[in-house]
């Protein structure tokens, strides 16, 4: 609604190149706003808007968009600036996308990827189609049970940054598996000197990457 009512006076301000001013109205927009408001601009104006967003809030907003118009961005920004937003997008809005494409186009997005994200981007895609592996993240925080409260906040600070999950932080053992997940609330409650396995009840619920998602 706010992007429609705006409309003409984005249009105006992108006509007289009042790029700066533009720049500056859009930090207060939300990403679905942003999207909404691409998806009604004309097609050469989309890109203009888009350039103006950090890599951040475009990623953000590119994950808004329906998938043709996604398509029509990419085609426009050229490789350098397709890059960016891939690489910034979550990974399962990010499959998402590439489920949509051919497999020759799926193949050349993902080339376009850093080494890291290109690994993330074939993991996923390994798993069945319509598998619950396919919605998976791996932007989360895991920990040992034998990490004391303090250790966790410090570990949440130094690489939760870009964590898609934070709510919730998963307990692991030496192995890597899954043994309890535990709400970030109860380590903000918690004596600092006190350890994790303190916290565990043990009790939580675990899919299996190929089930089914519809049954999941």
């Amino acid at each position: 609604m706010l992007s429609r009512l705006l409309q003409p006076e984005i249009q105006s301000l992108i006509e007289e190149r009042q790029l700066g001013i533009l720049k500056e109205i859009l930090l207060d927009w939300t990403p679905a706003d942003i999207a909404e408001l691409l998806v009604d601009l004309p097609e050469k104006d989309r890109v203009i808007i888009f350039r103006l967003l950090s890599k951040e809030l475009a990623a953000d907003t590119f994950e808004y968009m329906d998938f043709d118009t996604q398509m029509e961005l990419l085609k426009l920004m050229g490789k350098e600036e397709s890059a960016v937003i891939l690489n910034e997008m979550d990974p399962d809005d990010r499959t998402a996308l590439f489920e949509e494409l051919p497999s020759a186009a799926a193949k050349q997005l993902i080339q376009l990827l850093s080494p890291d994200e290109r690994k993330i981007a074939v993991t996923l895609l390994g798993y069945p189609e319509n598998s619950v592996g396919r919605l998976m993240t791996p932007d989360y925080i895991a920990i040992k049970p034998s990490y004391t409260i303090q250790q966790t906040l410090d570990f949440i600070r130094e690489n939760g940054k870009n964590k898609e999950t934070l709510n919730i932080v998963y307990v692991v053992d030496d192995k890597g598996k899954l043994i309890d997940d535990v709400k970030i609330k109860d380590f903000l409650l918690a004596p600092l000197d006190q350890a994790v396995s303190d916290l565990m009840d043990e009790n939580f619920v675990e899919l299996n990457v190929h089930d089914d998602q519809e049954k999941a």
